[in-house]
C-alpha cells in the first residue's frame, strides 16, 4: 500500500517536471542561439509552447473552444506586459507577434520597404509569384501603382455603380419572393457574381458557378498546410488555380485576338496599362494578380455583408437612421433612379457604418511577414527566418482606442481621428489592400438599397460566432425578408 502511495506521488510529482522539461527544451532551441548573438536587442518577452505543437493549442482554445479571442492577447498582456511585441511558437514555426500600432507600422511600413520582411503568407504556388502579394521592392511599387490606377480610378469606381445596382436590385427581388434567406450562402454567391462582372464581364452563368467552386477550392487550401499530396486540401487548391489560371489566359488571348471583346472591366484596364518605363504588364503579372484580386474581393465583400444585416438586426436605431440617411437621397434623385458615384459625398452616416461594420467584422485576424535579415526596433530583435504575425484584430477591439469596443456604434467615428496605425482593416502602408475603395463602394450600394426597400428580422439573433479561419456566424445569418 505504501508503494502504491509512493509511485502514485512520484508520477504526480513527474508530470510537471517532464511539463517544465519539454517547454524549456523549446525555448532553448529557438531562442538560445539569439541570446548567445553580439547583434544587440533582446528578445520580445513570451513563451515558446510545447515541441512541435508550440502554442497552437492555446491559439485554438481561446479561437475554436472558449468564443473569447481576443483573450489570446489578453493574456500576454496580463503576463507580460502591454509592450505589443511577445515572441511565440505557432503555426509550425517560430515568430513574433505585434499587435500595437508602433509595431504594426513598423513591420508593414518601413521594416517592409527596406526589405527586412518579406511575405510570409500564403504559398507563392496559390497566388502566384506576380501577385503583389508576394512580390516586393520595386516590383511591389510598380504593380501596387498598376493596380491602383486600375481598380480606383474614377472610370472604375463608376462602373461598380452602373454594373452592380441592378444585379442588387434584382437578387433583393428574388429575396422577397423566397421570404426565408440563408444570408451567407446568398451573399457568397451574389459577391462572387459581382467580382466576376467587374473584373472579367463575365455575367452569372455555369462556368462563373464552377469558377465559384474553385475558388473555394483555392481558399481552402490557403489555410491548409502546404503538402502537395492527392487527397489534401493544397493538392486540390493547386488544381482549381490551374484550371482558373487557364480561364483567365483564355479571356485575355481572345481579347487580344480580337480588340472588339475589350470591355470596360477591371481585366481591359490591366491589359492598357503602361507604367513609368511604358512597359505594360505581362500575362503573368495579370494573371496572378487578377487571381489574387478576385479571391481578396470574394471573401472580405461576401463576410462584411453578412456582418451588416446581422448587426443592423441587432442595433435598429442604428437601421433607423440608416433609412433616414438613404430615404432622402433616395428621393432627391427620384424614385426609379439609381446611385452614381458622386452621390457617395451625401452618405456620411453610411459611411460610418460601412467603416463600424469592416472593424468589428475583422475579416483578417492577422497577416504574416518573414524576416528576412537580423531586424531590431525599439531595442526589440526580430531574428532572420522568424515569421512575424502582425495581429491586426486586437487592435479594432481595444478599449485603449474604442471606447465599449464591442459595440456597434457608427457614431463613433464623428470626429474621431484615430491615431497612425490603429485602423488597420485593409492592413497598412505600401501593403494597404488596393482593393479598398472597391470594397467600401460595394457596401455603400448594399446597405442603400436594402435599408430603403426592404425589412428583415433574424430567425436567430443569438446565434453563435465562430472565429476560424476568419468570424462568421455559425448558421449562416438566416433571416426573413420582405419588402418594406
Amino acid at each position: 500500500m505504501d508503494t502504491q502511495i509512493w509511485m502514485t506521488g512520484f508520477l504526480l510529482g513527474l508530470i510537471p517536471l517532464l511539463k517544465w522539461v519539454l517547454r524549456s527544451f523549446n525555448h532553448w532551441w529557438y531562442c538560445y542561439p539569439h541570446f548567445k548573438s553580439n547583434t544587440g536587442g533582446q528578445l520580445p518577452p513570451g513563451d515558446m509552447g510545447w515541441p512541435i505543437v508550440g502554442e497552437l493549442l492555446s491559439f485554438l482554445w481561446y479561437f475554436k473552444f472558449t468564443g473569447k479571442p481576443d483573450d489570446f492577447i489578453w493574456k500576454r498582456f496580463a503576463k507580460y506586459g502591454n509592450t505589443g511585441i511577445y515572441r511565440t511558437h505557432m503555426f509550425s514555426f517560430p515568430a513574433i507577434i505585434t499587435c500595437s500600432p508602433e509595431f504594426n507600422k513598423f513591420v508593414m511600413g518601413r521594416g517592409t520597404e527596406d526589405g527586412s520582411f518579406v511575405a510570409g503568407w500564403p504559398c507563392p504556388k496559390l497566388l502566384g509569384e506576380q501577385s503583389i502579394t508576394m512580390v516586393e521592392g520595386e516590383q511591389h511599387k510598380r504593380m501596387r501603382r498598376s493596380l491602383l490606377e486600375a481598380v480606383n480610378s474614377p472610370k472604375s469606381l463608376q462602373n461598380i455603380f452602373i454594373k452592380l445596382q441592378p444585379v442588387f436590385k434584382e437578387t433583393f427581388e428574388n429575396w422577397a419572393v423566397k421570404g426565408e434567406i440563408h444570408t451567407a450562402d446568398e451573399l457568397k454567391s451574389l459577391a462572387f457574381g459581382n467580382i466576376c462582372s467587374l473584373f472579367l464581364s463575365f455575367e452569372r452563368s455555369p462556368m462563373v458557378e464552377s469558377m465559384e467552386k474553385m475558388y473555394r477550392g483555392l481558399l481552402s487550401g490557403l489555410r491548409a498546410h502546404p503538402i502537395n499530396i492527392p487527397g489534401s486540401a493544397f493538392h486540390f487548391a493547386l488544381k482549381c488555380r490551374r484550371r482558373l489560371s487557364a480561364i483567365v489566359c483564355s479571356e485575355i488571348h481572345s481579347r487580344k485576338v480580337n480588340k472588339e471583346n475589350m470591355m470596360a472591366d477591371f481585366l481591359s484596364n490591366l491589359m492598357d496599362l503602361v507604367d513609368f518605363n511604358g512597359k505594360k504588364l505581362n500575362e503573368e503579372e495579370i494573371v496572378d494578380n487578377l487571381t489574387s484580386m478576385l479571391l481578396a474581393g470574394y471573401e472580405s465583400t461576401a463576410s462584411s455583408m453578412i456582418w451588416a444585416i446581422y448587426y443592423l438586426s441587432k442595433y435598429p436605431n442604428v437601421l433607423s437612421k440608416l433609412k433616414e440617411e438613404n430615404f432622402t437621397i433616395k428621393k432627391e434623385k427620384g424614385e426609379d433612379k439609381f446611385l452614381n458615384y458622386n452621390d457617395v459625398k451625401k452618405m456620411t452616416y453610411t459611411l460610418k457604418v460601412v467603416d463600424e461594420v469592416i472593424r468589428l467584422a475583422n475579416v483578417a485576424n492577422f497577416m504574416f511577414r518573414t524576416v528576412s535579415k537580423d531586424t531590431k526596433f525599439k531595442g526589440y530583435k526580430f531574428p532572420k527566418g522568424w515569421k512575424v504575425i502582425v495581429w491586426l484584430r486586437s487592435l479594432h477591439v481595444d478599449p485603449q482606442y474604442f471606447k465599449d469596443p464591442l459595440t456597434f456604434n457608427p457614431d463613433r467615428w464623428d470626429e474621431f481621428n484615430l491615431s497612425s496605425g490603429v485602423y488597420n482593416v485593409f492592413g497598412h502602408g505600401s501593403r494597404q489592400c488596393p482593393g479598398n475603395n472597391l470594397a467600401k463602394m460595394q457596401l455603400l450600394i448594399f446597405l442603400h438599397q436594402i435599408c430603403v426597400d426592404y425589412k428583415w428580422h433574424l430567425v436567430n439573433p443569438n446565434e453563435a460566432t465562430k472565429f476560424l479561419p476568419n468570424p462568421r456566424l455559425a448558421n449562416g445569418a438566416k433571416i426573413i425578408f420582405s419588402h418594406v
